[in-house]
């Protein structure tokens, strides 16, 4: 508990923007991935829809 207090207190420690920034910059990158995987899964269930279209 003490390295975090004295990291909490220290000068050299982390300004509020650059844990907004580093925030935004997961926030963000996860969204790409979450928007990517998304995309490929409504490719892979038209292809399936139309497999099945096809059967009848």
């Amino acid at each position: 508990m003490s390295r975090l207090h004295r990291f909490a207190t220290e000068g050299g420690g982390l300004a509020t923007i650059e844990y907004v920034i580093g925030a935004a910059i997961v926030l963000g990158t996860l969204a790409i991935g979450v928007s990517a995987w998304n995309n490929g899964l409504v490719a892979r269930l038209q292809a399936l829809v139309s497999q099945m279209q096809a059967v009848r």
